[in-house]
């Protein structure tokens, strides 16, 4: 392990097309494409197989007294009616349409879960910098103008103690904000 955090980078690094990468390969995507590719599949198929479902083929081996053994095959054609499939074919396409739903909301909340994380790594990254920048160096020259006040006898010493602690607190303010921004760096 190292023993110190990487420092934060100078500018923010642009991360563009982030959302079509995560489209790409994220693995959840990837597997509600498959599911909805083999619904299609089968949907095609319950199209196509709603009217043979009504013919039978089979070996006959039967025995009647009067005729003996009869050995053979048998072809039977059931007419349909009333049922010409349509049902058979509407649960099929409602279970295709569910499929491509559920595809669409995985790929809606994919980029939602995009966007919040690429949010999260913007606010850490100018949060880190605004510590680094402005709030640390403003404590260093404060408490530098502190120890001169104490030279001077002007303070006393429990306020220059009460001004380092707040000089340490503000170097561990950017050491957290340090480790969030890498934190939300890994997320994204």
């Amino acid at each position: 392990m190292p023993d110190r955090l990487p420092d934060l980078p100078k500018d923010r690094p642009q991360l563009s097309d982030l959302e079509t990468f995560a489209m790409q390969n994220r693995l959840d995507i990837q597997a509600a494409k498959c599911r909805t590719q083999s619904v299609a599949s089968s949907l095609g198929l319950s199209k196509a197989t709603r009217f043979i479902n009504a013919l039978g083929v089979g070996y006959v081996d039967s025995f009647e007294t009067d005729k003996g053994h009869e050995h053979g095959y048998e072809i039977s054609v059931e007419i349909p009616i009333f049922d010409w499939g349509s049902a058979k074919v509407a649960r099929a396409e409602a279970i295709y349409m569910q499929s491509a739903n559920r595809l669409a909301q995985t790929a809606i909340d994919t980029r939602s879960e995009v966007r919040e994380s690429y949010s999260a790594y913007v606010t850490s990254y100018d949060v880190a910098k605004h510590y680094r920048d402005e709030v640390v160096p403003l404590r260093k020259t404060i408490s530098d103008e502190m120890l001169l006040r104490y030279n001077g006898m002007l303070t006393s010493v429990f306020e220059l103690l009460a001004d380092s602690r707040d000089q340490i607190s503000a170097v561990n303010g950017y050491i957290d904000a340090l480790k969030d921004y890498w934190l939300a760096e890994t997320d994204l």
